[in-house]
């Protein structure tokens, strides 16, 4: 489900008004423009009223490390995720480089195969 986005200082100025001359959450809901849930958790502890940390894992690749990749991709097209790690440092597997990339929007470069037959020497 998607986030709405945070009271304004106005807002929770009003709603707390609108609290203390005594209408109802719902009241108040429908003159502030949003639901009685949210208004009944901001007036149960207003201090503390979006201060909640995010939940979930913590992102491996830095907002530093995300440009050191991206700067030794540019300066070399040619690197693999395994050479770029080793450059930069980083302390995720190369797996995860390349995931990063492709999500950057970097594609996969395919190098030239040569046949055998190119590779042997004229007698």
């Amino acid at each position: 489900m998607a986030k709405a986005k945070k009271f304004t200082v106005f807002e929770r100025g009003r709603i707390v008004e609108l609290h203390k001359q005594g209408l109802s959450q719902r009241a108040i809901a429908a003159d502030v423009g949003r639901s009685k849930t949210v208004i009944l958790h901001f007036l149960k502890d207003p201090q503390g009223y979006g201060t909640k940390k995010s939940s979930g894992r913590p992102k491996k690749i830095s907002p530093a490390l995300s440009r050191r990749i991206r700067m030794a991709v540019r300066q070399d097209t040619g690197r693999s995720s395994s050479q770029i790690k080793a450059i930069t440092g980083a302390d995720c597997s190369p797996i995860t480089i390349r995931r990063h990339l492709r999500r950057k929007g970097f594609k996969n470069k395919k190098r030239g195969h040569v046949s055998f037959n190119a590779t042997k020497l004229p007698v």
